[in-house]
């Protein structure tokens, strides 16, 4: 993985299970990788600086999935008001004209998703409220310049750690035609998705992983 050097230890179910099950695993190799990528550097990033969440989060089925149980298990009052939040954040992203591509880049798509503002519903008091179970990709994204830059339009002079982007390997690990979907479209993404359950033991899984992980990367 480029000049990184990760040794870390991975544990999973030896039974067949659903990709979801693995997520656990696969957040601390990200966090594994990042701890290595920001190692020596001084990050601005500190609970309370929320402007990349309202970023366009891409998020892959395997994720969206262990999000959808991280919500089931909420008790009944805090998961009708994150349902409402989503509900609202997919009308404004649906007003944006934003829930199709429409030949745009994802550096289009994003920056376009961006102007709009949208927090994600996840987002309390400028801090993530799922910090344990936020996406591969927000894991990634550190920055050394001024927390306050990260807030302008254009995201002029933020400087990002450059860290791999170990988080793309988790796309399409059921399907080749999996994707990715926005954060903010989860419950959209919820209400369409395959109820197609693949089960493969947990090594399987991460086995699975890694050769995107190496595909990627190559």
């Amino acid at each position: 993985m480029g000049d990184l050097r990760i040794v870390h230890p991975i544990t999973v179910p030896n039974a067949a299970v659903p990709a979801a099950e693995v997520v656990p695993a696969l957040q601390g190799l990200v966090n594994a990788v990042v701890e290595a990528a920001e190692m020596g550097k001084a990050i601005s990033c500190r609970k309370g600086c929320g402007a990349c969440c309202r970023q366009l989060v891409p998020v892959s089925r395997t994720e969206g999935e262990r999000l959808l149980q991280v919500v089931e298990a909420m008790p009944a009052e805090r998961r009708e008001v994150l349902k409402a939040r989503f509900a609202a954040a997919e009308a404004a992203i649906e007003g944006g004209g934003l829930t199709e591509r429409r030949g745009r880049s994802d550096r289009e798509l994003s920056t376009a998703y961006f102007a709009l503002g949208v927090p994600c519903p996840f987002l309390e008091d400028e801090s993530c409220s799922i910090h344990p179970e936020r996406p591969l990709v927000c894991r990634e994204y550190l920055v050394t310049s001024p927390a306050a830059l990260c807030a302008g339009p254009k995201q002029e002079g933020v400087t990002p750690v450059a860290v791999p982007k170990v988080s793309m390997a988790a796309r399409r690990l059921q399907d080749e035609k999996d994707d990715w979907f926005p954060l903010a479209m989860l419950m959209a993404w919820a209400r369409t998705r395959s109820r197609k359950v693949e089960r493969r033991t947990g090594p399987e899984w991460v086995q699975r992983f890694l050769k995107r992980m190496s595909s990627a990367s190559s």
